[in-house]
């Protein structure tokens, strides 16, 4: 997109550990890097702060040429989308493709976020932060207005991307039996046995599951002692956890209950692991490094783990894994649809998956939504035509 950028996302080790900042050639820091840690510490998680720092960078880099960041327009702001949506980005077989609108939209979010933060800081002298927005009406029965009406805040018009607010789309999920029942059958290292069974069949995020603690597995009952009275087996997902490896649980603190074949699973994992750490087992994480030397030996799993494992994976069932948030959305789409299994309440996904809000849930029912207007297409009304009913 530009030759020869102004600045770019670095990673700056600090007493209180790395985080994320954007500098220039000099590697003089740029205000921008004051948003990632408010990001940071307003929960965003590590790869969020990642993405905008990286996307934020760009655009910073592209103003630099033309203007003060400080100073610019809403006319500046939607120019910028339209190099982002104009500019080919080179694929991995080499052929060059335009991002998609939903793509750029996304290029744009960090853009707003950064401006509105620094207007909240004083950082900005024109009103662009406040013209980013404004604030339409939407009618009665609308799916935005609801029974009675409502005025949203949305997008100013001049930053929409045409084609990105589309009809809502089916999360990607496993939809190939075998390549579902290949997954839950293919060999692996205990370790990567028991992740990707405790993601696909509990839905729990990567997040999650690299912040969970031996401590959070309850899988022979609660007790006194662990301060946790169910008696069945089961493990808790914390958000408080003091992680080492930059991992977030977000959603909602939760109890999911354990199968034994998922038991079975830990049991071969932590003899391993124990075998094969010894003295050097002192994480108190659950997914930590066994299968390496140096200095990563025995310390906390991190995503770039986990998406090796996801590409291992993808490559031994012949079916292309996005990443481990498929695992989460074929286990929801599975229990919402009643695929190998009895319908789940729609509520009872929302507590498993930990989300926060019913609408986050019903994304899950999209294809049964769609099935539904087509059943009801299929009836054709009756009309009066000249006092005659005729069949439409």
């Amino acid at each position: 997109m530009i030759l020869n950028p102004a600045y770019s996302l670095a990673v700056a080790t600090t007493a209180d550990g790395d985080r994320y900042v954007i500098t220039d050639g000099t590697d003089q820091l740029h205000a921008a890097s004051s948003w990632l840690q408010f990001l940071t510490n307003t929960g965003k998680s590590p790869n969020t702060v990642k993405h905008y720092g990286a996307r934020v960078a760009w655009y910073l880099s592209w103003t630099v040429l033309t203007s003060d960041w400080r100073e610019v327009s809403l006319h500046h702001i939607a120019l910028w989308r339209r190099v982002v949506s104009n500019t080919p980005v080179l694929k991995t077989n080499g052929e060059e493709m335009f991002r998609s609108p939903k793509t750029v939209a996304l290029w744009m979010t960090p853009v707003r976020s950064f401006y509105e933060w620094a207007d909240s800081q004083d950082l900005v002298s024109s009103d662009v932060a406040r013209r980013l927005t404004q604030v339409k009406y939407f009618a009665p029965g609308s799916p935005a207005g609801g029974e009675h009406g409502a005025h949203r805040q949305v997008l100013a018009a001049e930053l929409r991307v045409p084609g990105a607010q589309t009809e809502l789309s089916d999360p990607d999920w496993i939809d190939d039996p075998r390549a579902r029942a290949e997954l839950e059958t293919i060999e692996l290292k205990s370790r990567d046995r028991f992740l990707i069974d405790l993601m696909y069949f509990t839905g729990i995020r990567v997040g999650e599951a690299l912040s969970l603690f031996i401590e959070d597995l309850h899988f022979g009952g609660g007790s006194a002692e662990l301060r946790c009275h169910v008696t069945e087996p089961h493990f808790h997902v914390r958000t408080d956890n003091r992680v080492e490896n930059g991992a977030r649980a977000k959603g909602q603190a939760r109890l999911l209950y354990a199968s034994e074949d998922l038991i079975d699973r830990y049991v071969d994992y932590a003899i391993e692991r124990s075998k094969k750490l010894g003295e050097l087992d002192r994480s108190p994480h659950v997914f930590v490094s066994i299968y390496t030397f140096g200095e990563s030996r025995g310390a906390a799993m991190k995503y770039s783990g986990v998406s090796k494992l996801i590409a291992i994976c993808s490559r031994r069932i012949r079916f292309k894994l996005s990443g481990p948030h498929m695992l989460r959305h074929t286990f929801a789409t599975r229990l919402v649809r009643g695929i190998d299994c009895e319908p789940q309440p729609l509520e009872t996904v929302q507590d498993l998956l930990g989300h926060r809000s019913i609408n986050s849930t019903k994304v899950y029912t999209h294809d049964l939504e769609t099935a539904k207007k087509k059943a009801l297409a299929a009836i054709a009304p009756r009309r009066l035509h000249l006092g005659e009913i005729e069949q439409r």
